[in-house]
């Protein structure tokens, strides 16, 4: 429309031009030449005209090339989408079957290849095109191993060749770090683990957990292991190293605890319970406390008097001394905090020495119906509750899967 504007307003103006009379002259030499300025404009109006009209012909076409190629961008991508989908459902046929479709040999269609490659046990071309991968775009690569890893740990067997093989095959220095730790896990050299670990964190290499809290896993593995070879003084080394990679890692206290305990020396036993009562307050820490000090009851409740715990140890150390009363209002006041397991056994207890036995069978009833287990250590594998933290499940193998209910 606005180019019909333009022309009709031209064309006016040019009539105006021609009635008015207006002539330019060019002389050349000996010649003379008359051009009526109507015709000119006209002409020129004309011309940027046609020059307006190709152009938008031009950029009509050039417009729909691009909306087929992005059409079929588009197709491909949500194709490629569908295959990882596919893979991560453990649909084999199924990616075998887009990627047929897929014709583009480009770097998408290269990760699909790869990942399949490796899930499928197909690893010397995974090694080798990892490499490809890894020339162009190095934290490409790093985050396919890291995708790789993750979805591979749920085949235990078939995680083991793959890190065995892609470990030794990978000479990329950055790329075979995450390969190495899980090599030195599955083999359970933790001193190597440790080297490989603080190598990602020198070279800022990402890796799929939280490196500083792993490191002090890893170094509670390593506590253990000395431990179990009765090198006491090598374990505690390791525990305070873990300290200072993670203070808030809290099996580190425990098995501060336990070491000191085996070590002969009580009084840091008591100084690291009472440091981690204060903070992270458990049933398990309490027990051990009491273990070495059958009178402590009082001292830890004076570290936190809103854990209801502090009340059942108050509670039970009432009822050895035969105040019950003062043992009944303890624990009324612990059921008002929380409603465990462990409150309800020492009210059974309770009324067991009041020889109340209607009541203890009401509160065992009670318990049975509306208490709910106590803060524990438990693996996110199996659900099994352990006594004590480990770095694997002693039931089902997994590593580092356990974790206090209580955090």
């Amino acid at each position: 429309m606005i180019h019909f504007i333009i022309f009709a307003f031209s064309f006016l103006f040019g009539i105006w031009i021609k009635v008015s009379g207006e002539v330019i002259k060019l002389e050349l030499g000996n010649y003379t030449i008359s051009v009526d300025l109507y015709f000119v404009i006209l002409a020129c109006v004309v011309l940027l005209f046609l020059l307006i009209a190709v152009a938008r012909f031009c950029s009509s076409i050039s417009s729909t090339f691009a909306n087929i190629k992005n059409r079929r961008r588009s197709r491909e991508e949500l194709l490629l989408f569908e295959a990882f989908f596919s893979l991560d459902l453990g649909n084999i046929e199924n990616t075998n079957k887009l990627i047929k479709n897929l014709n583009e040999e480009g770097d998408k269609l290269s990760l699909v290849k790869l990942f399949n490659a490796g899930k499928t046990g197909n690893y010397s071309f995974f090694s080798h095109s990892l490499m490809s991968i890894a020339s162009k775009n190095r934290n490409l690569a790093l985050l396919l191993v890291n995708k790789l890893i993750i979805h591979l740990k749920q085949e235990r067997s078939v995680f083991r060749k793959f890190i065995e093989y892609c470990s030794s095959s990978i000479n990329d220095r950055i790329l075979s770090i995450p390969l190495q730790i899980e090599n030195c896990v599955l083999q359970e050299d933790w001193v190597n683990a440790i080297s490989r670990l603080k190598e990602a964190i020198k070279f800022n290499i990402f890796l799929p957990f939280d490196s500083k809290k792993m490191l002090a896993v890893f170094y509670c593995a390593l506590a253990k292991q000395y431990e179990s070879k009765g090198n006491f003084k090598e374990a505690i080394k390791s525990l305070l190293r873990a300290q200072g990679c993670c203070t808030a890692f809290q099996p580190i206290n425990y098995l501060k605890a336990e070491l000191y305990i085996k070590f002969g020396r009580i009084k840091k036993a008591f100084a690291v319970l009472e440091e981690d009562y204060a903070v992270n307050p458990t049933p398990q820490s309490a027990r051990m406390y009491i273990k070495l000090n059958s009178e402590g009851a009082e001292r830890l409740y004076n570290l936190r008097p809103d854990y209801y715990f502090s009340y059942c140890l108050l509670a039970l150390s009432s009822i050895s001394l035969g105040k019950y009363d003062l043992a009944s209002q303890h624990l009324d006041i612990a059921m008002k905090k929380a409603n465990y397991i462990s409150i309800y056994l020492v009210m059974v207890q309770l009324k067991i020495m009041l020889q109340e036995y209607d009541q203890a069978i009401y509160w065992l009833n009670k318990m049975d119906s509306e208490a709910v287990p106590d803060p524990s250590w438990k693996c996110t594998g199996c659900n099994r509750e352990l006594k004590q933290w480990d770095y694997k499940c002693s039931s089902c193998n997994n590593f580092d899967c356990i974790y206090n209910q209580a955090l």
